[in-house]
């Protein structure tokens, strides 16, 4: 078993690393009311549904973590489950390019997140925003007793960001 250490080892960092140049990052994290936002897209995945629907379609993600001095009951880095997430999708030099839908929660080896296929209009330079939904959305309730109960679930966080498509994994 223990010279099976270095294999498995061997084997995890190949996972991460082709997990890693199939994701890319699409925008600076978002920090607010105790959680963070960070949005990215993937590509060359597959999923049991949910599949993209041309060859110019994108995963859209968000990760969505608590932070350090997180106040709902989540521990800092934790997923927040119980989300819901909105998302628009639009095109600098194409007026009339709007997309726009929900990410579902996805599990994957490298930890869950949120995700919705989105069909591209080519190259070019998009916005998209993210209208994030607290627990509750989904029917979560929070605990509200002195001994272990957490504040209002926060409101709706909208944040948006500019990336260029397709995206660099580099």
């Amino acid at each position: 078993m223990r010279g099976s250490a270095p294999l498995l080892a061997a084997l995890a960092w190949s996972a991460l690393a082709c997990q890693q140049a199939q994701a890319a990052v699409i925008g600076g994290p978002m920090l607010r009311d105790g959680i963070e936002i960070v949005p990215g897209t993937l590509s060359d995945v597959e999923l049991d549904r949910l599949t993209p629907r041309s060859a110019d379609a994108i995963w859209l993600t968000a990760d969505v973590r608590a932070t350090k001095n997180g106040k709902h009951g989540f521990a800092e880095h934790d997923f927040i489950p119980y989300l819901a997430i909105s998302f628009v999708l639009t095109k600098e030099d194409a007026p009339t390019f709007k997309k726009a839908g929900l990410l579902f929660p996805l599990a994957a080896k490298d930890g869950p997140r949120y995700a919705a296929s989105a069909d591209m209009a080519g190259p070019g330079t998009y916005q998209v925003t993210y209208i994030v939904s607290p627990p509750s959305a989904h029917g979560m309730v929070r605990r509200t007793d002195k001994a272990d109960g957490v504040p209002e679930w926060f409101k709706p966080i909208t944040a948006s960001w500019t990336f260029t498509y397709p995206v660099s994994t580099k």
